[in-house]
C-alpha cells in the first residue's frame, strides 16, 4: 500500500431533514402547495442512506484491519529471516577470522624455519671451507704417507740385497744371518700392520719369516715358528673394512639424491568444488541471498584435506640447499673413510639420515634405500682393533739370547734396530 493511495474511508451524503414546523405552518402570504401522493416520505429516505453508510463504514474498517494484519506478519516473517542471515553472516565471519589467524601462524613458522635456513647457510659454507682443508690436508698427508712408503720399499731392497749378498759369502752354514733376517721381517709386519694398517704385507713378512726358519733346519726354532704361525692365523682371521667399497656406495647414494621427495614440498590435493549456479537479476530475493554469500566465500577460500597437521613449506630455493646440504654430508662422510676418521664418519652419516627422516617422504622407495643404505654404514667399523703380532718378534729375540747365553763367543749379530717390536 502506497502512501500516495488514497486512505479508505466512509463518505456520508446527509441531507437536510424538512422542518416540520415551515411544512405545518406556511409563511404568510405563501400559498399552501398541495400534497403530492405519489412521492416516499423524506423520513424513509434518510433512513435507508444512514444503514448503508454504516455499513461501507464497517466493510472499510474491516479492510483496513486485514491489511494491517497482513503488514504485521509480513514485516514479521522478514525480520526473522533477516536475523537469521545475519547469525549466518557472523559464523561466517568467525569462521574467516579463524582461517586468517591460521594463515597468520603459517607465516610466522615459515618465517622462522627461513631464519633457521640462513643459518644453516652460514653453517654450510663454514663446513664448506673446513671441507677444503681437510681435503688439502688428505692430500699432503697421502703423499707423505706415498713417498714414505717408497722409501720403505727401497730401504727393504737395499737390505734385502745386503742380506742375498752376505749369505753368498758366508753360505748356509751361517745361521746367525738367518736369524738376524727373521728379527728384520719380523720387524717389519710389525711396522706396517701398526703404522700403515697393511695386513697383506704383514703376512706376507710373517710367511717369509717362517720360511727362513724351516730354512735352518733346527728343532729348537719350533716354539718360534709355533707363534708366527698363531699371528699369521690372527691375521687371517681379521677382517679390514672395504674402505674403497664403502666410499663407492656413498658416491652412488649421493647420485640419488636429486630423486628424493622433500615431504612438506606442497600441502596436498585440492578438494574439488561444485560448480557455482549462476542466476539472473530477476531470479534473486532474500531466500536466494544466503546461496550466494556461500558460493562467493567458497570461491574466496580453497580447503584442502590432509590426514597429518599441515607444516610450513620449503620454497625452491630452500629445497636447492637441502639437497646441496645432504649431498655435502654424505661428502664429508666419504673424507672420514678416506682418512680412517670413525667420528668424523658416523657423525655425518648420523645427520644425513636424520634428514632423510625429517624433511623427506619416508613411503618414497628411494629414500627407504637411501636411509637402509646409510644405517648399515653406520654399523661398519672403519678403524677395528688390530691384532698384536709383537709376540712373535718376543719369542725370537728369547730364543736367540738363550743360544748367545749357551754358545757365547760366536760373531756378533747385527743389533736389531728400536729393541721392540712396536715401534
Amino acid at each position: 500500500m502506497n502512501q500516495d493511495d488514497p486512505k479508505p474511508g466512509v463518505v456520508i451524503d446527509v441531507q437536510p431533514e424538512p422542518d416540520d414546523g415551515a411544512s405545518d405552518t406556511p409563511a404568510d402570504g405563501d400559498a399552501v402547495a398541495p400534497a403530492d401522493d405519489g412521492a416516499p416520505p423524506a423520513a424513509a429516505k434518510s433512513g435507508r442512506s444512514g444503514v448503508l453508510a454504516i455499513v461501507l463504514a464497517l466493510l472499510a474498517l474491516l479492510a483496513v484491519a486485514a491489511a494491517g494484519v497482513f503488514a504485521y506478519r509480513y514485516w514479521t516473517d522478514v525480520n526473522a529471516e533477516l536475523a537469521a542471515l545475519d547469525a549466518r553472516i557472523g559464523e561466517a565471519a568467525g569462521q574467516q577470522q579463524a582461517l586468517q589467524r591460521r594463515v597468520t601462524e603459517a607465516t610466522a613458522a615459515l618465517a622462522s624455519q627461513a631464519g633457521a635456513l640462513d643459518e644453516q647457510r652460514d653453517v654450510l659454507s663454514q663446513q664448506r671451507l673446513a671441507v677444503d682443508e681437510a681435503k688439502q690436508a688428505f692430500v699432503q698427508q697421502e703423499q707423505r704417507l706415498a713417498d714414505e712408503n717408497l722409501r720403505l720399499q727401497e730401504r727393504e731392497a737395499e737390505l734385502r740385497a745386503a742380506v742375498a749378498d752376505v749369505h753368498r759369502r758366508v753360505g748356509r752354514s751361517g745361521t746367525q744371518w738367518i736369524i738376524a733376517e727373521v728379527d728384520y721381517l719380523l720387524r717389519i709386519a710389525n711396522h706396517r700392520l701398526i703404522l700403515a694398517r697393511d695386513t697383506g704385507t704383514a703376512q706376507v713378512a710373517l710367511e717369509l719369516a717362517d720360511q727362513r726358519l724351516r730354512d735352518t733346519q733346527d728343532p729348537g726354532w719350533a716354539g718360534v715358528r709355533a707363534q708366527i704361525a698363531r699371528d699369521i692365523a690372527k691375521l687371517a682371521a681379521f677382517e679390514a673394512p672395504d674402505s674403497a667399497g664403502m666410499a663407492a656406495r656413498l658416491a652412488a647414494a649421493i647420485e640419488q639424491i636429486p630423486q628424493l621427495k622433500i615431504a612438506r614440498a606442497t600441502i596436498g590435493p585440492e578438494r574439488t568444488l561444485p560448480e557455482r549456479v549462476a542466476r539472473e537479476p530477476g531470479e534473486r530475493s532474500w531466500d536466494t541471498l544466503l546461496d550466494d554469500l556461500w558460493s562467493g566465500f567458497k570461491d574466496a577460500v580453497r580447503i584442502r584435506e590432509r590426514d597429518q597437521p599441515v607444516q610450513a613449506m620449503l620454497p625452491p630455493e630452500q629445497q636447492f640447499f637441502l639437497y646441496e646440504n645432504l649431498k655435502l654430508q654424505l661428502e664429508a662422510a666419504r673424507l672420514g673413510i678416506a682418512r680412517g676418521d670413525q667420528a668424523l664418519f658416523r657423525d655425518n652419516l648420523g645427520t644425513a639420515s636424520e634428514w632423510l627422516a625429517t624433511y623427506f617422504e619416508p613411503g618414497d622407495g628411494t629414500t627407504a634405500a637411501l636411509r637402509d643404505t646409510l644405517d648399515t654404514l653406520l654399523g661398519v667399523e672403519l678403524e677395528p682393533e688390530l691384532p698384536d703380532l709383537s709376540q712373535s718378534l718376543r719369542a725370537l729375540r728369547v730364543r736367540r739370547q738363550l743360544l748367545d747365553d749357551v754358545a757365547p763367543g760366536g760373531d756378533p749379530l747385527p743389533a736389531a734396530e728400536g729393541g721392540t717390536g712396536t715401534q
